[in-house]
């Protein structure tokens, strides 16, 4: 997944509305509700990470892992991305 692929699919994972997910006309970032919406940021991951009890972990090796509701994704190369992707596949359990 790109990260502008994630970015929607994490908003609409955590609750919001397929129309009110749009992709800009430019196609680099993702509006929801007339603001920016990246996961890379921590203002908009942070409080995400909070309310799914997502923190993230640092493996030996330098990779990130992240758990909701029982699943886990493994080997991810930023914090955010684990904490987003997690969200993404509990929302699906």
């Amino acid at each position: 997944m790109t990260d502008l692929e994630i970015s929607k699919a994490l908003a609409l994972a955590i609750g919001w509305r397929e129309d009110s997910v749009v992709v800009s006309r430019c196609g680099d970032v993702v509006i929801v509700d007339w603001r920016v919406f990246d996961y890379r940021d921590w203002n908009v991951i942070g409080p995400i990470m909070e309310r799914y009890n997502a923190s993230p972990i640092k493996s030996p090796k330098g990779t990130w892992s992240a758990c909701v509701d029982e699943v886990w994704v493994d080997a991810i190369d930023t914090p955010q991305k684990a904490i987003a992707l997690a969200v993404i596949q509990g929302a699906k359990k």
